[in-house]
């Protein structure tokens, strides 16, 4: 019986064996015919791996790559699609089971490129669906070419819808839902633009550029064999908790020995120059950020500055290690530590850097997170008060500091409130990285002494993005494969783009650095410009000690009673709120403002009493500034035809009758929001990277200045102290305005 058992047994075996063959001499069955779109879908999927693969690079180089991924990709393909046909056909599946499963292998090869970018559920998926349409049509394309019956004109028959379905998707243009902008030269001005020297022109310093490091850098022979200065290494421990293997292997050092690398362009001459640090933000590891300020250091260079861009790629994020911890701390950090190893070449015999450096004249330049990186180190003792290692801090002068596209996240639990230096800060409204404009946010925190000459000032510009004022960032805000569904139609040149960089940074450094005041109208103005600008849409804010405010939202929770010195009264308004300022993603400013809303007119009447008006008194006034930002996006659809915009008339009172009213728009119009369409295609912004793009505008403040003459010339016995009521008239509605600082500069 035992025997008997084991033969039944063997033959059960024998016959699964002669059945798993059979079945896989039948995977093939139905798709002997249509291979080549076996092979379309091989094509279609091989460039998903290329173009995820472009966006996530090993270190190796970019051929090396391609090849590795590639040949994997091959493998991996071809042995999904003979095991899924194969268990197809163990379960009688009376499809073409090799196409099927290279479908799969493809679809789901496509969809985790598409997440691990961010991208989104339901993007990916979109996407991913589209995608395999084009590889099943390119397959079937394939298949009617190469068939050996058919006629010609059956084939071209055959082909017609396919073609025109690959056709449509790679040659459609892409839908641009907000393409209009309100040029700010084109309006008409009482602004003569600054008859001095273009900032963005090369100066007359001949300079020389060199670099600096450990000499142990693995990826680059600038800080290795090429370098010109060996600095120290310096220990982060103390920040990084965990530096992740590949990323010793990669850059060839750990947390207890990171180098301190920078690229310097150093005029040539007498005496010393001012210091100008710029530091990149965070981009992908393997691709360097630190050459691509290049542009600024030349041109600064040649202007008398010392410029030196600092490189902190290898605190960067890799697709394969992630990002070190508290790299926010540590960026602001290693900056300390170049200024500290720049103050130590200062004082050190044959360094190039001997002599030559004036470090009671310094100004930091950031970019992303290297914005929010100079922030803190503007305001370093908030957070390394207790660190020994950046004690030598006290003897340098951080007179300034630039924020182009900063980020502004907490660090144990607290921003940067820089005091006691100037600050400017660039925005793209078309940045689609850090597409909140966080820098308005700074520039509310930093603090302005009296009495000082410093300042603050900040410039969104409209069809600026986040990567182009960086060389080496290309024109994508986001890696790949993610960066192909971008808008870049709304985009200026990424020449203009650096232009701009280039005239408010040389004329910021040449204010704060140099004393030299002729181009600080420009940072009140943006037309005082108009001569060396590209004629884009800017909206700017700017205040010095001059600036005395007559009202403050920020420090009142009652509409009508906004001070113990003024009664305010709203008529005719739908609504009139104190509210919190909020950026795209919804998130509160930190200022606050009185948001009108009207239909047709409406009139916001402020009361001054005597002890105000006293004080009034003892000023030398030259103008009134008025605050405000454009809230049309939360008006109807129909509104946003961008040549609608309120009228906003000021009026004063005296207490004995005298009125005098002038129009805003007698000296800068109402601008119309910035609308951007972040991606290709207007639905895209709404499910791309889980609605990050959803909110087509951020209000941004922009600073309206009248002249008091103009009011003096209406009435000549005006006098600024004999006002009681200040009236400001709303009128061709609907409109909705957010109404910031109100207030008076006096003269200079």
């Amino acid at each position: 019986m035992l025997i008997e058992s084991e033969k039944k047994h063997q033959n059960v075996v024998r016959r699964f064996f002669k059945w798993l063959r059979y079945r896989g001499a039948k995977t093939a069955a139905y798709d002997k015919k249509i291979v080549l779109m076996i092979v379309g879908l091989w094509v279609i999927s091989s460039i998903s791996l290329i173009v995820g693969g472009l966006g996530t690079p090993s270190g190796f180089g970019m051929v090396i790559d391609l090849v590795v991924y590639m040949t994997l990709h091959t493998v991996v393909f071809l042995t999904a699609t003979f095991l899924g046909g194969f268990l197809l056909s163990l379960l009688y599946i009376p499809l073409p089971r090799l196409l099927l499963a290279a479908l799969g292998y493809s679809s789901a090869l496509t969809y985790y490129i598409l997440s691990e970018a961010n991208l989104g559920v339901l993007f990916s998926g979109v996407i991913t669906a589209v995608w395999m349409g084009i590889a099943l049509c390119l397959g079937l394309i394939l298949v009617v070419i190469f068939h050996k019956i058919w006629s010609i004109p059956k084939k071209l028959g055959l082909v017609i819808l396919p073609l025109a379905y690959i056709l449509l998707i790679f040659l459609w243009s892409p839908t641009i839902e907000y393409d209009s902008i309100t040029p700010t030269f084109s309006e008409k001005s009482y602004i003569t633009p600054l008859a001095v020297p273009n900032p963005a022109d090369e100066g007359g310093y001949p300079f020389k550029s060199f670099s600096y490091g450990n000499g142990e850098d693995k990826q680059r022979d600038t800080f290795n064999e090429d370098v010109d200065i060996v600095s120290d290494s310096v220990d982060a421990s103390q920040f990084i908790k965990e530096w992740k293997d590949y990323r010793e292997f990669f850059w060839g050092f750990d947390e207890t020995a990171l180098p301190l690398n920078g690229r310097v362009w150093m005029p040539e001459g007498e005496g010393t120059f001012p210091l100008v640090l710029i530091v990149h933000g965070n981009h992908s590891m393997e691709y360097f950020s630190d050459s691509g300020y290049g542009y600024l250091g030349e041109l600064l260079a040649s202007r008398g500055y010392i410029a030196v861009s600092v490189d902190q790629n290898f605190l960067n994020y890799s697709n394969w290690t992630g990002i070190p911890n508290e790299d926010m701390s540590l960026r602001a950090w290693i900056l300390m530590q170049h200024l500290l190893e720049i103050k130590r070449f200062n004082e050190t015999a044959n360094n190039p850097f001997f002599g030559k450096v004036d470090l009671q004249r310094v100004s930091l330049i950031g970019h992303s997170r290297g914005g929010q990186a100079v922030a803190m180190v503007a305001d370093y003792e908030r957070w390394f008060s207790e660190d020994e290692s950046v004690e030598g801090m006290t003897a340098i002068d951080v007179k300034s500091v630039i924020a182009v596209a900063p980020t502004d996240t907490q660090v144990d639990d607290m921003r940067a409130e820089p005091a006691n230096v100037s600050y400017l800060t660039l925005h793209g409204a078309r940045d689609g990285d850090v597409h909140n404009y966080h820098g308005d946010r700074q520039y509310s925190r930093v603090i302005i002494p009296n009495d000082s000459d410093l300042f603050k000032a900040g410039v969104y510009i409209a069809e600026a993005n986040h990567s182009q004022f960086n060389t080496d960032w290309g024109r994508m805000d986001m890696r790949l494969p993610g960066g192909l569904f971008l808008n870049r139609q709304q985009l200026m040149p990424a020449a203009e783009q650096r232009e701009v960089a280039k005239v408010y940074i040389s004329a910021f450094l040449e204010t704060t650095l140099n004393e030299n005041d002729q181009y600080k109208p420009l940072f009140k103005d943006v037309r005082y410009g108009k001569e060396w600008l590209p004629n884009t849409q800017y909206v700017t804010r700017y205040e010095d000690a001059s600036f005395y405010p007559l009202v403050n939202y920020n420090e009142s929770n009652n509409k009508t009673v906004l001070s113990q010195y003024i009664i305010s009264e709203g008529i005719g308004f739908e609504s009139w709120e104190i509210e919190s300022s909020v950026n795209r993603a919804g998130n509160t400013k930190r200022s606050k403002g009185m948001v009108f809303e009207w239909d047709d007119n409406a009139h916001y009447v402020m009361s001054l009493d005597d002890s105000l008006r006293e004080s009034l008194s003892e000023h030398d006034f030259e103008s009134m500034i008025v605050s405000m930002a454009n809230m049309d996006r939360d008006l109807d659809e129909n509104s946003h035809d961008f040549s609608q915009v309120p009228r906003v008339e000021v009026e004063f009172m005296t207490s004995d009758g005298i009125s005098t009213r002038v129009d805003m728009e007698q000296f800068k119009s109402i601008q119309p929001s910035i609308f951007t369409q972040y991606t290709i295609h207007p639905w895209f912004d709404e499910i791309m990277r889980e609605g990050k793009y959803e909110e087509a505008v951020e209000p941004v403040f922009q600073n309206y200045e009248l002249p008091l003459d103009a009011f003096y010339e209406q009435a000549p016995e005006l006098k600024l102290e004999d006002v009681t009521t200040i009236t400001l008239y709303f009128s061709e509605g609907p409109g909705k305005l957010m109404m910031d600082n109100i207030g008076f500069n006096e003269s200079e």
